[in-house]
């Protein structure tokens, strides 16, 4: 069994908690694959109804790993003086997206358990979920917009809590706490820490009840009205637009200190300068 990918099942309820505590639960491409791999194992496993993600430690996710060998596209930024190459980087990019395409596509309902900070990257991972349930102590950002570069699913923010608060979001690298983030709609129930699993739990044996058949119709019906909405042509159009974001003297300047100082005397100057 992996170490990263722990899973579990109990009844017709699949469990998959990421397992990198130590690191954050952030995503690398190795995980990412294990992930993937254990969904498409469910989805066809006439045993599984429901599928619940979470995560060990107390951070849900903090995005994707900035260390160089778990880096998520081919070429680490660091290791380019003058920048990577456009077109091998929107192409990572748009397989990126491709990937969060199909998990979006997973026939069955996915609910999130997020017990802390679910930031950047996590954020796509959010995003695939059909229902989220958060504790007290979760939070929700970006901090990389404004010098690292944007989601190609722009965490479908845009559909599920309106343009003005997406873009305050964007442009602020803004933080939504659990009570603001469910008055918006980006996430189902907020509780308390010590109710979390359980109420977690009673909702995925709830869905679980509804025929498997009957709740892959149900998802496959309201997804429908979000990819009629031009969901797929905005998304592919992000993804350019992120490898755009990774031309820029802001991000330039964050890797050339990466390579010169180091990761924490890059993380420290952005602090100082972004807050």
């Amino acid at each position: 069994m992996s170490k990263i990918l722990l899973s579990e099942t109990a009844g017709n309820i699949l469990t998959l908690t990421l397992n990198r505590p130590d690191k954050l639960n952030a995503l690398t491409p190795v995980l990412l694959s294990e992930l993937a791999a254990e969904l498409d194992k469910a989805a066809t496993d006439r045993d599984i109804s429901v599928v619940i993600i979470k995560s060990a430690g107390h951070v849900f996710c903090a995005g994707y790993d900035l260390n160089e060998a778990d880096w998520i596209t081919s070429q680490y930024p660091a290791n380019f003086e003058n920048g990577v190459d456009y077109d091998t980087d929107k192409a990572d990019i748009e397989a990126l997206l491709a990937y969060w395409l199909k998990l979006w596509g997973f026939p069955k309902p996915i609910i999130a358990e997020v017990q802390g900070p679910c930031l950047s990257g996590g954020g796509e991972l959010l995003a695939v979920c059909d229902i989220v349930i958060a504790s007290k102590k979760a939070s929700f950002s970006h901090p990389a917009a404004r010098d690292l570069g944007i989601p190609p699913t722009v965490f479908l923010w845009p559909i599920l809590i309106g343009m003005r608060k997406t873009k305050e979001l964007l442009y602020t690298a803004g933080t939504l706490d659990a009570e603001q983030a469910e008055q918006l709609g980006l996430i189902n129930h907020v509780v308390s820490s010590d109710a979390l699993s359980q109420k977690t739990l009673e909702i995925a044996r709830d869905i679980a009840r509804t025929p498997i058949d009957h709740l892959m119709i149900l998802k496959e019906a309201t997804h429908n009205f979000y990819e009629n909405m031009g969901m797929h042509d905005a998304m592919k159009k992000a993804a350019k637009l992120d490898a755009d974001f990774h031309q820029s003297e802001t991000f330039l300047t964050f890797f050339k200190t990466v390579r010169e100082n180091g990761m924490k005397s890059a993380l420290d100057a952005r602090r100082k300068k972004f807050g």
